[in-house]
């Protein structure tokens, strides 16, 4: 490594259309990216399916995409500054890619925080007829216990029309 390489992290988020078996294969589409423009990947850490914490919107193609989920992954490498430009171009053009940053660091820096492992479910996940029925009955339930407690409530508030009083400028009209 010469004096002239920076050690830098790539943390980027790939969209949730991409097949479960075929994130490895992204990833190292990143990591040739990388290579391309004469860096070296020193570490990274696996690519994990996540919740984000809030949508994320990108145009693609003309078309507005919108997620909730996606692949959360990281790839430390070291290249020199002025290959970032054309990694930059060759990430911009990466349509799996939702999000990404890249961030000048440390080599020493290998910090990494464990968080409690959360398995994110997939939006698109499919239930059989017998569970969405039972969804469905659930549903029909509660819309009938609420209507009743709502009828109850109302007919425990105050006849307010009685009570009350309108008043123009000229004069007061009882209603």
């Amino acid at each position: 490594m010469s004096e002239e390489n920076r050690t830098y992290e790539l943390g980027y988020i790939l969209v949730p259309t991409v097949p479960e078996a075929e994130v490895v294969a992204k990833v190292t589409d990143l990591k040739n990216a990388i290579v391309a423009v004469a860096g070296t990947v020193s570490s990274e850490g696996e690519a994990e399916f996540i919740d984000l914490a809030y949508q994320i919107e990108k145009n693609v193609k003309s078309k507005k995409m919108k997620w909730n989920q996606g692949y959360f992954g990281w790839i430390k490498f070291t290249t020199a500054p002025d290959t970032l430009e054309a990694l930059k171009k060759a990430l911009d053009g990466n349509l799996d890619l939702m999000r990404y940053m890249l961030i000048k660091t440390d080599a020493e820096n290998n910090v990494v925080f464990k968080k409690p492992k959360v398995e994110a479910k997939r939006e698109n996940a499919s239930l059989d007829e017998d569970e969405l029925e039972a969804i469905a009955e659930g549903m029909d339930d509660a819309a009938e216990d609420t209507s009743e407690e709502v009828k109850e409530q109302h007919e425990k508030l105050p006849n307010l029309e009685d009570d009350m009083t309108v008043e123009t400028p000229s004069e007061t009209v009882e209603a």
